[in-house]
């Protein structure tokens, strides 16, 4: 088991256990059931050899690391309580309490283990940011459009070091527009959407490569452009950057303030289901009574009669797995560049449109899922009743 873990924190993935780290905690706690299972075969002789041998390691450990200059600043005094708990286990080793000798290597794990909390920060490599609670009211933005922001790595630009002021009210990074019920684009992901990281090369906390950014406002920002396609009516720029949408004459200045302006396209705001043409081979129906859900979309579509099928568009992120019917008949679903899902409408089709997303690795492993936890159960049901032999 203990190879297995080391090498799937070796192998690279796209999951949420792209990083090695988060595969710690189960390397530890494979280590520790094999420490734990080595233990009870030892000996007093052997069990004391380990407490000596440990105690010796960490003397090394201190040795080495001021000799290399790789102890960093909290070396100590997290290396003394290390040293301390490795020479308590070796005296309590000694000592002839066989009660206090089998509990003592679980108290020296814990105690290690909270010394390193306490002597450690836990987010000593992470970056804070000066976030109000006005982030919670969507002003000065429209919850109606769906935005696009351009902004630089908040990592690098928006942490407490670099501005410590409030930030984030107009660009508002990563996932901080959900707070609010706006409706963005790009935003805070480690797994990253395919479609939206691979159209606009958008990094984990959701910022999109300025090259590209400056392209897509300069080229794809008008009339039947790609930004329009999939629905983006607003548009917001870090004053890190001087790029503006074009055509201008089809955007206005919002909002303008110290962190970003804000570019609205002009009229109303664009609705989340449309009827579309990009092809020109499409009609248009008419669609009512939309409503939206956390995994869902529903709206009433009224496709004209005649020899071409109404397409309908829904500005929201497109995964493998979204399905579509009307009145019970299965529509097909397909995508703009993987950016958004689409819906073809057979001529003169009415009724209720219903858009949901249940992809076939969720049916599937819930159902897996279920069925061990089925199993678990009625094997633990004849384990209670299984009677329990004594030793002789």
């Amino acid at each position: 088991m203990l190879f297995v873990v080391f090498i799937l924190a070796m192998i690279p993935t796209a999951g949420v256990f792209r990083w090695s780290f988060r595969w710690l905690p189960l390397l530890h706690l494979v280590l520790a059931l094999c420490a734990a299972e080595a233990l009870v075969l030892f000996s007093q002789k052997q069990r004391l050899f380990a407490a000596f041998l440990m105690l010796l390691l960490v003397i090394m450990v201190i040795i080495g690391s001021l000799f290399l200059r790789t102890g960093g600043e909290r070396l100590f005094p997290l290396a003394w309580i290390f040293l301390g708990l490795a020479l308590g286990w070796l005296l309590v080793e000694l000592l002839p309490l066989n009660l206090l000798c089998e509990w003592i290597p679980v108290a020296v794990v814990f105690a290690a283990l909270l010394a390193t909390y306490i002597c450690i920060p836990p987010n000593s490599g992470v970056p804070k940011y000066n976030l109000s609670q006005s982030l919670l009211e969507p002003q000065p933005l429209d919850p109606h459009r769906l935005y696009l922001s351009v902004y630089p790595p908040p990592e690098n630009f928006y942490r407490i070091e670099a501005k410590p002021a409030p930030v984030g009210q107009i660009v508002r990074l990563g996932s901080t527009s959900m707070w609010a019920g706006l409706r963005f684009v790009n935003g805070y992901s480690p797994i990253r959407p395919a479609g939206a990281a691979r159209e606009f090369a958008s990094a984990i906390h959701g910022e999109v490569d300025p090259d590209l950014a400056q392209w897509l406002l300069q080229h794809q920002a008008g009339e039947n452009g790609l930004l329009e396609r999939i629905g983006i009516d607003g548009i917001i720029v870090a004053r890190e950057f001087d790029f503006t949408p074009q055509p201008a004459a089809e955007w206005e200045l919002a909002t303008e303030a110290d962190e970003a302006r804000v570019f609205h396209r002009h009229g109303q705001a664009m609705p989340m289901v449309r009827s579309v043409n990009f092809s020109g081979k499409n009609s248009i129906a008419e669609i009512t009574d939309v409503v939206a859900g956390r995994n869902w979309v529903r709206a009433s579509v009224v496709a004209p009669d005649g020899d071409r099928p109404a397409l309908i568009a829904v500005s929201r992120p497109f995964f493998p797995g979204y399905r579509a019917l009307i009145d019970r008949r299965n529509l097909a679903v397909f995508s703009e560049r993987n950016l958004i899902p689409l819906i073809g409408i057979p001529p003169g089709t009415h009724g209720r449109l219903t858009l949901y997303y249940r992809p076939d690795w969720l049916i599937y492993g819930s159902a897996l899922a279920i069925t061990s936890a089925a199993i678990w159960i009625i094997s633990a049901f004849f384990a209670i009743l299984r009677p329990i032999h004594s030793p002789r």
